[in-house]
């Protein structure tokens, strides 16, 4: 897979107000309908922040400006998404949710639900368990049949499970909405590798997130709940999706 160009110099972000907890998304590229939903709400006692090549948007969150500097949206969009640790000093958490997402429960009581699972709310990932499968090896199944990857990053993928004799059903994560303790350091190592990833071997994020937490013997916490009792994803049709596209296209 050809390189990418020297990641970007990432704003470093500070809570306003004494918010310890920073809730993002990202709207790169023009690729669906920008959802002003994806940061929560105004007045919660939290920070939001929209990580954006638009010079406006319909949102009273913070705009945090990315230039795509021959990575395309689809990398640029995961640095701020995959290292907030780059980004975010003096947060204590941080929740990142999809464009294509909206919260049904605010992010301060998601937090809350979090913290009343995991009392002593160790530094860290906070995953929601795939919705369907329970297999990075399934995944890669299904990102090949679905055009999502190449024949070469699922041959460079199943080379690398299998050489790390990694086991089937170990696991699997929806990445739509992540959620993060910080301050440790074997997650920021873990989030510099997965990044890393997206060009080593396959763009599609979710399929090698098991196989790192388990190389990396990295902490982290699986919640009890489903990501659908706390978040509606998605939102936008494929249909709609592409609409859109060609509306822009047109446009």
């Amino acid at each position: 897979m050809p390189g990418r160009p020297p990641d970007p110099v990432m704003p470093q972000l500070r809570p306003t107000s004494g918010a310890r907890l920073a809730v993002y998304s990202c709207y790169l590229g023009a690729h669906e309908p920008f959802n002003p939903d994806a940061t929560g709400v105004a007045g919660q006692g939290y920070d939001r922040f929209v990580f954006t090549d638009h010079d406006d948007l319909p949102t009273t969150a913070t705009l945090v400006p990315l230039a795509d500097r021959g990575e395309g949206p689809a990398i640029l969009s995961r640095l701020p998404k995959l290292c907030p640790h780059r980004i975010f000093s003096g947060y204590d958490w941080v929740i990142y949710l999809d464009n294509n997402a909206r919260f049904l429960l605010d992010p301060a009581r998601i937090l809350r639900r979090v913290r009343k699972e995991h009392p002593d709310a160790p530094q860290g990932r906070y995953l929601f368990r795939h919705r369907r499968r329970n297999c990075a090896w399934d995944e890669a199944d299904e990102c090949l049949r679905l055009g999502y990857m190449t024949q070469d990053q699922y041959a460079r993928v199943r080379g690398l499970f299998d050489a790390a004799a990694f086991p089937r059903n170990a696991g699997l994560y929806v990445n739509t909405c992540l959620i993060q303790r910080m301050g440790d350091p074997a997650t920021d190592a873990l989030n510099e590798a997965w990044f890393d990833s997206l060009t080593s071997h396959t763009r599609r994020d979710q399929v090698l997130l098991p196989w790192l937490l388990a190389s990396r013997n990295c902490p982290h916490r699986v919640l009890s709940a489903r990501l659908k009792s706390w978040a509606e994803w998605p939102i936008y049709s494929p249909k709609a999706r592409e609409r859109f596209r060609r509306s822009r296209n047109l446009g």
